[in-house]
């Protein structure tokens, strides 16, 4: 089993390049089923995540071909029909749920191999990804599901447009919707989308490759019907990538410049607000962003992580190893998944000083398991002086947030378990040894 060592404390220095957008790109190259040509899209991210969704691509006949760098090729004129998706391709990330849609309205049908120990829809674990909500979801939207022994099977029930309002705003619902009305005969209406950066790159995208979007106060238009053709993309930058490095840089009490940043595009206006009122001064340039050695003078706060506009949810816990270097109390409150948090137990391993405290706000998915709600808001206290251990990675960010921690830490951190961090980094470990970090990947 490969494992991540490093051994601290690591002073960081030199430039850095942001990768791209892990969950535009997700997207992207699922895009190219909705219709049969070639698209070219630039800044794929090489991670797990899209690896596993260019293998299920590739299982429905289409044509894929990495070219220079980041630049991939999708040809999709052979497929004629939906391929069953096995098992260990659709539940390595949630992504693969986002093909249901695109199979079942263009083909009638989108089979998947079950898999006895899921019921969520893939990926990590940090929160409640039921299968039963992208069913309920669908079911509106005119595909019905069937379950037996071997397979969940989705069949599209209904070409009529429809108006559908995206529960809490879901990331996952509102990409679904889209997908689906594209298919539809007439025009359908959704209502409260997810307003995250991310979604906007990906109507961008459907956009130029000639569907007919617009948005309308809180509500997206969307014509079904529009034949849609091959186009040359280049997805955005990863906005949780650069919070990775600021947080890397902070923590360690480095100077680094991170290239590759569209402040704009990526909404980094989200992150500003809160590094401001800890004292925490970013220079950015045109397209970078120098991150200066200044823990001194870092002041500790409350975070309140969720959807835009507020801090990212993940956000929240690429920053928690700088809390536990910051003098004084902060306090951190997760309003989507509780799960979010449980990547404390394991900084606490490296001597990270927190308890776990009640909130009155409660997350928007609430814990489903027989269990009681696991906690959503933490206090920590600083600064500690973080001791290298063993720690497990239990989700990306979490896996993240380990690697900033044993990068300001004492001695040897060894983090397992890290398919976690690969699916959503791309060569994190050699860009890290680039700026100084003495990290290496073991079997």
């Amino acid at each position: 089993m490969k494992k991540i060592i490093i051994n601290g404390p690591s002073k960081l220095k030199g430039k850095v390049k942001v990768q791209g957008a892990k969950n535009a790109a997700m997207k992207h190259v699922v895009i190219p089923l909705l219709t049969n040509d070639v698209f070219e899209i630039h800044n794929v991210p090489k991670i797990g995540t899209t690896k596993k969704l260019l293998e299920l691509i590739k299982l429905q006949e289409a044509k894929i071909k990495w070219k220079r760098g980041n630049t991939i090729t999708i040809d999709t004129h052979k497929i004629t029909k939906g391929r069953k998706i096995p098992a260990n391709i659709f539940f390595y990330t949630s992504g693969g749920v986002l093909t249901i849609p695109i199979l079942a309205s263009k083909y009638n049908k989108c089979t998947i191999e079950k898999d006895p120990k899921r019921s969520d829809y893939g990926g990590d674990q940090i929160g409640s990804r039921a299968l039963d909500h992208i069913i309920k979801t669908l079911e509106c939207l005119g595909i019905k599901y069937k379950e037996t022994r071997k397979e969940h099977t989705f069949s599209r029930t209904s070409d009529r447009p429809f108006v559908y309002k995206i529960p809490v705003k879901s990331f996952s619902a509102s990409v679904i919707a889209t997908f689906c009305a594209l298919f539809k005969e007439g025009t359908s209406k959704i209502i409260t989308p997810t307003e995250e950066a991310e979604f906007d790159d990906i109507l961008e995208f459907l956009k130029k490759a000639g569907a007919e979007i617009k948005s309308q106060g809180n509500q997206l238009i969307v014509k079904g019907g529009t034949k849609l053709k091959g186009i040359e993309y280049t997805t955005m930058n990863d906005r949780q990538d650069f919070a990775t490095w600021v947080s890397a840089a902070l923590t360690t009490n480095s100077e680094i410049e991170i290239t590759n940043i569209d402040y704009k595009k990526m909404r980094l206006e989200q992150m500003n607000d809160v590094l401001n009122k800890m004292n925490i001064s970013l220079y950015y340039s045109q397209d970078s962003c120098l991150v200066p050695a200044q823990i001194e003078k870092i002041k500790p706060t409350k975070i309140f992580a969720g959807k835009y506009p507020d801090f990212q949810t993940e956000w929240q816990v690429l920053f928690s190893p700088l809390l536990t270097q910051i003098k004084g109390k902060s306090r951190v409150v997760e309003k989507i998944f509780p799960n979010r948090m449980q990547h404390w137990r394991e900084l606490g391993e490296l001597g990270a000083k927190y308890k776990f405290v009640k909130s009155a706000i409660l997350p928007e998915y609430p814990h489903t398991g027989p269990e009681k709600r696991p906690p959503n808001a933490v206090e920590v206290t600083g600064p500690v002086s973080l001791k290298g251990a063993k720690v497990e990675a239990q989700d990306v960010r979490g896996g993240a947030a380990l690697i900033i921690a044993g990068l300001a830490a004492q001695g040897k951190t060894e983090i397992s378990n890290i398919d976690h961090i690969e699916r959503g980094y791309e060569d994190i470990v050699g860009r890290l040894r680039a700026v100084g970090a003495d990290i290496a990947i073991t079997d």
